[in-house]
């Protein structure tokens, strides 16, 4: 065991076995050592079990749904992915070919609260059809779920139920964010609010290097969301990190950054004072760090920090800075407090720079170690879609696929539903209040949980790029597409009365 010494005297001590007096040990909490906080999912019981072993082939198809459907799920907006088709999800694999026969889904498939599934003789009999339709529409929509690669049984017992029951495991729980008729506007707001700004930018400066958000304005609303929830949740400080793109729309839409300040900017002015003497940085480099009120108790501070030119060189600055300010509140606060309970890491990333750069990975392998874990991280991957091919640019199949090296579950979201799904709660936007829950609620402090939000930009890396000229046939479709406000728009007008 190593152990640090306040003297000689004292190491020599070590040397017989003898602990000096005044030693400490690597493992106390002095050094950074907070063991996590354990949440155990209810295990299936005695009739649950035997169920499942009585209707085995309906489990077998059920898993597979499970784990195979997000190969099936509409999760392009131009549809442009070749997908084969999934042998998997076919019943009839199993040996299911009657759908108006009925099953005893108990133990199988969750359709109630864990605490009203677990009574002795609970049966809950659903045809086939019923099953396969209820089981598509959970993970064959415009949201992919991958989780079931994951070695924790509470963690797969924890997220099917979830997407099958439509609620949160536990009723002591806050219930899943509601899409009302506010939540809505806000969205509509947050996204118009974006595509102006981009449009504004691109007819006063149409030379100007944006870095625009256009195509991905689910963004916005999205990061809203678990701004809202953490700050209910008790977050005091969001620690944020993130690319060029996208970043003058955050700060003047959700970071209170002035627009007489960016227009300055952009005309050549410096974001300091005069007085100082200071140049500044580039555009794409502008930071923020304002006071959200979400109608908490306590508001909550979100930290943009400086953007350096490298991508993604920005993540272990904003890991280091969330693990300080932590330690500083601990100190502070309830011994019940542990690492993420007051201060969050939020990390948002472009597709090609999240599977391409080493300093990821890097990030994700110290990520639950004890000394260098923030008590879990959100990440935001943002596919913007470059004209380079997937299959031109990574081995597998999803740039997020990096994040399965420390058993993350992945959500892959269609940008061109901010809502998310046809069928509430379970929304995009209750999915990102779900991924607050997930990171930061009772069940594990320390996961990752990494959206990818799959988008198709007009203007590819820059404003001033021609993508057409590599990518003709993508771009034909591109063009001939509404915006995404613009589709959400028409959609909240089909809805008035």
């Amino acid at each position: 065991m190593v152990q640090f010494l306040s003297s000689t005297a004292a190491r020599s001590s070590l040397r017989y076995g003898i602990p000096a007096r005044g030693a400490r040990l690597y493992h106390d909490e002095s050094f950074g050592f907070r063991k996590r906080r354990e949440f155990v999912f209810p295990d299936y019981t005695e009739e649950q079990l035997e169920n499942r072993a009585q209707n085995a082939p309906l489990l077998r198809y059920v898993d597979s749904m499970r784990t195979h459907g997000h190969r099936a799920a509409h999760i392009d907006p131009l549809d442009l992915i070749h997908r084969e088709e999934v042998a998997a999800l076919n019943p009839q694999r199993y040996g299911l070919t009657d759908n108006s026969k009925k099953y005893n889904v108990n133990g199988i498939l969750w359709s109630k609260p864990v605490d009203r599934s677990r009574g002795s003789s609970t049966q809950e009999w659903w045809t086939l059809a019923e099953i396969t339709r209820h089981l598509r529409n959970v993970y064959v929509g415009r949201i992919a779920y991958e989780y079931m690669h994951s070695p924790s049984k509470t963690e797969r017992l924890w997220f099917s139920h979830l997407l099958e029951s439509e609620s949160l495991p536990s009723a002591e729980e806050q219930p899943l964010a509601i899409i009302d008729d506010k939540a809505k506007r806000r969205i509509y707001e947050l996204m118009a609010r974006s595509e102006i700004l981009d449009n504004f930018l691109q007819l006063k400066f149409p030379n100007l290097k944006r870095y625009g958000l256009e195509g991905g304005e689910s963004m916005i609303p999205a990061l809203d969301t678990l701004f809202s929830s953490a700050s209910h949740g008790g977050i005091e400080h969001i620690v944020l990190g993130m690319p060029h793109r996208g970043r003058l729309n955050l700060l003047t839409d959700l970071l209170q950054y002035p627009a007489a300040g960016l227009f300055s900017k952009i005309r050549g002015g410096s974001e300091f004072p005069e007085e100082l003497g200071a140049e500044g940085d580039v555009l794409s480099h502008l930071v923020a760090s304002p006071t959200l009120n979400y109608g908490a108790s306590n508001p909550i501070k979100v930290s943009l920090l400086p953007n350096p030119s490298h991508l993604e060189a920005v993540n272990p600055v904003a890991l280091g800075k969330t693990r300080a300010k932590q330690y500083s509140l601990l100190k502070t606060s309830p011994k019940d407090c542990e690492l993420g309970d007051k201060v969050m890491c939020v990390q948002l990333h472009g597709d090609a720079s999240f599977s391409g750069q080493g300093v990821v990975m890097e990030g994700l392998g110290l990520s639950n170690l004890p000394h260098f874990t923030t008590g879990g991280t959100v990440h935001l991957v943002v596919d913007i879609g470059y004209t380079t091919p997937a299959s031109g640019a990574r081995s597998s199949l999803y740039c997020s696929d990096v994040g399965k090296m420390i058993n993350t579950p992945v959500l892959h979201v269609n940008g061109d539903y901010p809502e998310g799904m046809p069928w509430p709660p379970l929304s995009w936007r209750s999915l990102t209040f779900v991924t607050f829950v997930r990171c930061w609620g009772m069940h594990a402090s320390t996961f990752l949980f990494p959206p990818q939000l799959m988008t198709k930009r007009p203007f590819r890396h820059n404003e001033l790029d021609l993508p057409s000229i590599t990518q003709p046939l993508m771009y034909e479709q591109i063009g001939a597409r509404l915006s995404v406000p613009k589709i959400y728009e028409q959609k909240m007008m089909v809805r008035l009365p």
